[in-house]
């Protein structure tokens, strides 16, 4: 297989994963390096009319010690092809003949974007940041007004400047073999280099495992308030999920951002999963 070039990789659930299926993974090692060198003195004793020239020496070591890491590319492509080739612990590709369970590792290929669950979230987030500096209730909350200068400082930081926030992502992943909707949950903090949430829309391939199966019908949905309302205090959250829909529709006229009609505000519709990231390339 091909050297994988991740963008996010949450490398300790990918060792557990290694680790749980007994795959041996590169190691950092210590290398000690010896070398012996004899190091000689010479001369000439007199004996009347005869020279004897003798020689000594000692031998010398040298020692040098220095680490080899294992380079996290090299790392991350050999436990991937292990995980599908020598243990079979990852479906790939699955289509609408596979079994899919809770916990399942899944590979799916397809085009990624985030949702406008997300889109909101992050402005939920900055709402959340100014209340811990400025007086600001319930009803400031229900009453947003985009162009209030800290508020809309804040949103320019987010919206135009891609500021990466420690809140998790969701994206729907399109054009996989899967008959239901594909959502990934990207967490925050293990994103690679230069890597950001601008680089996580477009034609990705995800490495994951299975968190969520939502059924269709009336009773097939998931509330999105995780992505939403990260890390917001439990019944705040309860409150503000009445009316989360509202506020969803209003930040995306405000952006005039052409998303599906179908789209996650305040639910994930099924039939529909949900697949935990553990790395992305």
């Amino acid at each position: 297989m091909a050297l994988r070039s991740p963008i996010y990789l949450d490398t300790e659930t990918l060792l557990s994963q290694a680790e749980y299926y007994d795959i041996d993974v590169p190691r950092q090692a210590e290398i000690t390096e010896k070398t012996v060198r004899k190091q000689t003195g010479g001369g000439k004793v007199g004996m009347g009319g005869f020279a004897l020239e003798g020689s000594r020496g000692t031998d010398v070591e040298f020692q040098s010690t220095y680490s080899l890491a294992p380079k996290q590319k090299a790392t991350f492509s050999k436990v991937i092809d292990a995980l599908i080739n020598d243990a079979n612990a990852v479906k790939v590709d699955p289509d609408g003949e596979t079994p899919l369970v809770r916990d399942d590792l899944v590979q799916i290929e397809g085009t990624t974007r985030i949702t406008a669950a997300s889109l909101a979230g992050k402005m939920f987030f900055i709402l959340r940041r100014l209340m811990d500096t400025v007086d600001a209730d319930l009803d400031s909350l229900r009453n947003l007004d985009v162009n209030n200068l800290p508020f809309a400082e804040q949103l320019q930081r987010v919206y135009l400047r891609n500021e990466l926030l420690p809140i998790p992502i969701l994206l729907e992943l399109t054009g996989s073999n899967l008959p239901q909707k594909v959502y990934i949950n990207v967490p925050p903090d293990h994103f690679l280099g230069e890597a950001s949430a601008n680089r996580i829309e477009g034609e990705l391939r995800v490495l994951g495992s299975v968190s969520r199966l939502i059924p269709g019908g009336s009773d097939g949905y998931l509330s999105a308030e995780q992505w939403l309302l990260h890390d917001w205090e439990h019944m705040m959250r309860r409150l503000l999920m009445t009316e989360v829909d509202d506020h969803v529709r209003e930040l995306v006229s405000h952006f005039n951002l052409d998303l599906p009609a179908e789209d996650v505000h305040a639910h994930i519709a099924g039939p529909a999963i949900v697949v935990d990231a553990i790395g992305l390339y």
